[in-house]
């Protein structure tokens, strides 16, 4: 590879990078769903799982947070990268405390404090670099 395509590579791959990853978790998670049972996975069965709905939720919140993004007429930037991360840990909280069966309002309230704190601690925290 010359010098001219490695770099067109490395400006066209970010951009498919959190789609494909999340397309191929997505696919994890439903060949988890139809092959095994959750007694037969064991922990690290867990762990791969909620990392894969992680990934898929983290393409899904990119997805979203570009669209607000193009709306205002700016390009996707590290800042909109993290806020997409931060929204996207969100649900898997939510899913963690439900399959510990400690969901109830307060942690859903809890959840939703934590992900606004977190936006507005990056949004503070860029605005000085």
């Amino acid at each position: 590879m010359t010098q001219d395509e490695i770099l067109c590579y490395n400006k066209l791959m970010p951009k498919h990078l959190i789609p494909v990853m999340s397309t191929l978790a997505a696919v994890v998670i439903l060949a988890m769903l139809n092959f095994t049972t959750p007694a037969a996975v064991g922990p690290l069965g867990g762990l791969v799982f909620f990392t894969m709905l992680y990934v898929v939720a983290l393409g899904i919140s990119t997805a979203i947070v570009k669209l607000f993004v193009k709306a205002m007429g700016r390009q996707m930037g590290k800042k909109e990268q993290l806020y997409a991360a931060v929204i996207a840990f969100g649900p898997i909280m939510l899913m963690l405390a439900q399959s510990l069966g400690t969901m109830n309002p307060l942690t859903i309230v809890l959840t939703v404090v934590f992900v606004f704190l977190t936006c507005f601690l990056i949004s503070k925290k860029s605005a000085r670099v």
